[in-house]
């Protein structure tokens, strides 16, 4: 009718989502917020359960064993049990059998008295647990270690180490390693853990290491919260935490990533079920009301748009577009469709006008660079979809080529940059010929900046690139030259290294990775302090920031720290740095050359050492010969058998200590080494020799020298005249350094004939040397005491010494 107004759709269909929608809103709004608060608070309680009985199993575990080391310490009677280390191996290899676990015990300097693990007798070496173990010395009370580095950088599980006191001192530790398995035997419920005071994972149920939530969110969380985490995947969790009474720096972790928390649909779908029925029925009476003036003008519409998909798809002109009148909305429907078909033919026109410039291919693929689609791939290489989707387009690339070609793709994948890379692929045509094509392609991200997608076109470069043979040739000779370079920076004998301009590392080799005891992996993404020795680190990160500050390389920069492992050695390096440019000369990065100078530096010390007192040594020497021969031919002059043991003797326990301090570099050796060598002869002969160090201590190369030849003179007479003479009789050399480093050290004699004290006129060569020599060799203050009670020979001798030593005292 001219002049009226055409009925809307919008007031047709207005009864319908009125009626359908508000009871759903409703409805669902009450559901789900009943439903979100409730699943929440289910999750909370079930990860605060399982964090909970997690922590309740370690701490079990721990305390059981606890016990029963406190236990077998308070059947040890004090200093007689640590004194009969055979016994008390027994019984700690019966409380092992026991505990189905190795147990050590450890004196107060944390060497190893007895280890199940070993044989008796066999000598062991110090507890990997050092700082717990110092820790329970001090405060008398039982410690967990944290997860222990063993060798090859392997991990070794934590240890419990149980102080044993005796009036209130603590004399020795025991300890036990901690099964991982029996700490957390199953899992409470879901993802559980437990970690050290360090994030490193003790044990894990139900994940890996890489599962594992963030531990700076973790070791700040209080109990009984719940909060959201990020794995070392990235997976978003939720996370709970239980703290440990027995190991209180620990945490017991639950976790679950946060989609696991989904609506339970039996609760959800009565509700929704009856809000459709209710929306249905209110609505079926409009949309019977509507449904003739709606059909067949969608009808018109759904033709329409078939035709021109089928247009789109291939040649066919499509028809135009159908004449709505009515509803209105349907009407402006078939308009925009109109519109949207001109713009699609302006579209197709564009892009055939694209591939007439020379794109053979328009390319697009999904986030991680998998193709989607390949408009014209299969006309150019005969491989037609779905066999090019994902990376199945490589197979169709030269087989020289596919490995640059996948390098260059996985670098802009990574760096989320341009892609551009020229490579062969077989032609379409029955000779199968290869041919020369470059794609090139960009990312493209959403409003927010997450990549959604990559794009891109393949063109035809084969005349651009010329002579194809000479090109293979000289990528043949590039690889080989890249593998050759590979294999010389992974085994060439200096460490080398590469950082960002955040001083970050990029790469290392292995030598380089050595020098801090991480794994290579470990430093990529990591700055030089935080896993670099702190006397390295410093200098290097200086060299560093002056490359990049001013584009110059800095060259043999001396640094010097500790290498890793348990026993301290001080190393030294000289490191270089060069600045890495990029092709228009800015630095985007620091070159670093490593080179470990130790031996040089020491073998330069060495020398000035050697040279400045090798006439000073030469000639203490020959008087120390020539005294050791005047007095024993003043001794032995009425027998000549006599004098030439003596003195050949005297010789050899010369011998040894040079010996021992030419492998020092005549540096200051450790008190134990010094013993052992004046001793070695009767010890290794099975003499009754028991040698007790409870300090560690250096002495100087004039005093060492001076102690072995006591040594051997102690010795000597106690196997001609003293405890060693007869079956029965023993020595006890003890050893101790006190907090003024004066040096206490006592020479015993038990079970050997009467001792009657020498004359005046029978004191012999080692009668002098120790009243007279030794005191003036071992320095300012010493002094040496010599008592004959009847039980036999009582040596005492006291004086300074240098710092403490490095390495453990170990009987000789």
């Amino acid at each position: 009718m001219q002049g009226s107004v055409r009925p809307g759709l919008a007031g047709r269909l207005r009864i319908v989502a009125l009626a359908g929608l508000v009871p759903l809103l409703l409805g669902g709004a009450l559901v789900g917020v009943f439903l979100r608060d409730w699943v929440e608070e289910e999750a909370a309680l079930r990860l605060n359960a399982a964090a909970r009985a997690a922590a309740g199993m370690a701490d079990a575990e721990i305390q059981s064993r606890r016990f029963a080391l406190q236990a077998f310490g308070s059947a040890l009677d004090g200093e007689r049990s640590l004194g009969a280390l055979e016994a008390t191996d027994a019984a700690a290899r019966r409380v092992a059998a026991a505990l189905d676990a190795p147990v050590g015990l450890l004196d107060r300097g944390l060497g190893m008295m007895v280890d199940t693990t070993q044989p008796f007798g066999t000598p062991l070496a110090s507890t990997p647990a050092v700082a717990a173990g110092l820790w329970a010395i001090e405060t008398g009370r039982a410690r967990v270690s944290d997860v222990l580095a063993g060798p090859g950088n392997t991990a070794i599980p934590p240890m419990l180490l149980v102080p044993l006191l005796r009036d209130g001192r603590t004399e020795a530790v025991l300890s036990t390693p901690l099964d991982p398995d029996r700490l957390l035997p199953v899992s409470p419920g879901g993802l559980v853990a437990l970690l050290d005071s360090r994030g490193r994972g003790i044990v894990e149920r139900g994940g890996g290491p890489e599962d594992l939530p963030d531990w700076r969110i973790v070791s700040v969380m209080p109990q009984g919260e719940v909060r959201t985490s990020h794995t070392g995947r990235g997976a978003a969790v939720r996370v709970a935490v239980a703290y440990l009474s027995e190991a209180a720096e620990w945490r017991a972790v639950a976790w679950q990533p946060t989609t696991a928390a989904e609506l339970p649909l039996r609760r959800l779908l009565p509700v929704v079920l009856g809000a459709v029925a209710v929306s249905l029925l209110m609505a079926a009476f409009a949309v019977l009301r509507t449904r003739r003036v709606m059909v067949d003008p969608i009808h018109e519409l759904t033709r329409h748009a078939a035709a021109v998909a089928e247009m789109l798809r291939g040649d066919a002109a499509a028809p135009p577009p159908p004449a709505i009148a009515a509803p209105a909305e349907l009407a402006d429907l078939g308009a925009a469709l109109a519109a949207a078909q001109q713009a699609a033919e302006q579209r197709e026109r564009r892009l055939r006008a694209l591939a007439e410039a020379g794109a053979l291919v328009l390319w697009r693929a999904d986030v991680a660079g998998g193709w989607t689609e390949a408009a014209g791939w299969a006309g150019l290489t005969g491989q037609k979809a779905p066999a090019f989707r994902g990376d199945g387009w490589i197979e169709m690339v030269h087989p020289d080529d596919r490995a640059p070609t996948l390098a260059e793709w996985g670098r802009a994948l990574v760096a989320r940059g341009a892609i551009g890379v020229e490579f062969r692929v077989r032609n379409a045509s029955d000779d199968g010929d290869w041919r020369w094509v470059r794609a090139t392609g960009v990312p493209i991200s959403d409003e927010d900046g997450t990549l959604i997608e990559w794009a891109g076109a393949i063109h035809d470069v084969t005349e651009s690139r010329g002579a194809a043979a000479a090109h293979r040739v000289n990528e043949a000779q590039v690889r080989q030259t890249v593998a050759e370079l590979r294999a010389v920076y992974d085994t060439v004998p200096v460490g080398l290294a590469l950082v960002d301009a955040s001083l970050r590392f990029v790469n290392v080799n292995a030598r380089f990775a050595a020098i801090s005891g991480l794994p290579p992996e470990t430093h990529v993404g990591r700055a030089p302090h935080e896993v670099m020795p702190e006397g390295l680190a410093g200098p290097l990160e200086a060299a560093q920031k002056d490359v990049l500050a001013t584009g110059r390389p800095v060259l043999d920069v001396t640094c010097t720290g500790q290498a890793p492992g348990a026993v301290q050695n001080l190393r030294h390096w000289l490191a270089s740095c060069h600045p890495v440019k990029d092709a228009q000369g800015a630095v985007t990065g620091v070159s670093a050359v490593l080179q470990d100078v130790t031996d040089r530096v020491r073998a330069e010390r060495s020398r000035e050492l050697l040279v400045t007192e090798l006439n000073h040594r030469v000639k203490n020497t020959l008087a120390t010969v020539q005294s050791i021969a005047a007095q024993s031919v003043r001794r032995g002059s009425s027998n000549s058998g006599a004098f030439g043991r003596e003195f050949v003797g005297r010789l050899q326990a010369l011998t040894r200590s040079h010996d021992l301090l030419a492998a020092h570099g005549w540096d200051r050796v450790d008190f134990a080494r010094v013993v052992s060598a004046g001793l070695a002869p009767w010890t290794e002969a099975g003499r009754q020799i028991r040698v007790r160090g409870s300090g560690r201590i250096q002495v100087d190369p004039g005093q060492a020298q001076a102690l072995i030849l006591a040594l051997h003179e102690l010795a000597t007479n106690a196997v001609k005249h003293g405890a060693l003479s007869r079956p029965g009789g023993e020595v006890d050399v003890t050893w101790s350094r006190d907090e003024n480093g004066v040096a206490h050290f006592e020479w015993h004699e038990t079970g050997g004939p009467p001792v009657i004290p020498p004359s005046a006129d029978r004191r012999g060569f080692g009668m002098r040397l120790l009243e007279r020599g030794l005191m003036h060799d071992l320095g300012p203050g010493a002094d040496v005491a010599l008592t004959f009670p009847e039980d036999g020979l009582r040596v005492v001798m006291r004086f300074r010494t240098g710092l403490p030593a490095l390495e453990k005292a170990t009987p000789a």
